[in-house]
């Protein structure tokens, strides 16, 4: 995707607790930021380079160590919630952010549910309709052709899928449309994971669409 329409896209929805996950999740996942980097930041970066250097705070090492002392306690804290969960080894392994959000949606009684032949979803937040959700797909499996209702970003957390345009790696962000369908299907070795923000739902098409078409919303994806 276009950083700049990335961009847009992420500013838009601040605020937005789906989105604000995703940004957070993405951040986690590439330290640099650079994919959301607009043109005007790295003009303003020629300036701060001419700057002098700044004093750390007194308190400046002491805090990053802190810091690194609560990831370690979080991931104590995440092995003992995950105990007995499914799926527990691939969830303790995601962006910390995402994780955190999978194991407050379990605590409140979330469940995996069906979602397609080798697709799992486990509904993280619904923030005035606008959803965050985590999808787990086997190699080989994918989601039936649908276009959008709304704006659909979808984050690959591991494994990758390819949706008969482009192919997705860890990190990577597409941003779907209204108009444009696809066909996301996970592509073999790892299990792939991702982490979708989106509005409305999905307009399946072929038998799937028709079933969708006689009985309305909501759908596998988004119940």
């Amino acid at each position: 995707m276009n950083a700049q329409t990335l961009s847009g896209v992420l500013a838009a929805g601040a605020g937005n607790r789906a989105i604000d996950l995703l940004a957070r999740a993405t951040h986690a996942m590439r330290a640099d930021a650079s994919f959301i980097t607009r043109d005007d930041d790295l003009a303003s970066g020629v300036f701060l380079d001419a700057e002098p250097p700044a004093n750390l705070a007194a308190n400046a090492l002491n805090r990053v160590l802190a810091e690194i002392d609560a990831e370690a306690a979080a991931d104590a804290n995440a092995d003992a919630a995950l105990a007995g969960k499914d799926h527990a080894g691939e969830l303790r392994s995601l962006p910390t952010p995402v994780r955190e959000a999978a194991l407050e949606a379990l605590a409140h009684d979330a469940k995996w549910t069906f979602a397609g032949f080798g697709i799992q979803r486990l509904a993280l937040l619904n923030d005035n309709g606008s959803r965050a959700v985590l999808m787990r797909i086997e190699p080989g499996h994918g989601v039936a052709e649908h276009d959008h209702e709304d704006d659909e970003l979808t984050l690959v957390l591991t494994g990758a899928y390819s949706d008969g345009y482009e192919a997705y790696r860890p990190g990577d962000v597409s941003l779907a449309r209204p108009g444009f369908s696809h066909t996301p299907t996970a592509e073999p070795g790892e299990v792939c994971y991702v982490l979708l923000a989106f509005k409305g739902a999905p307009k399946f098409k072929g038998p799937f669409g028709l079933v969708q078409r006689l009985f309305g919303f909501p759908t596998p994806l988004t119940r």
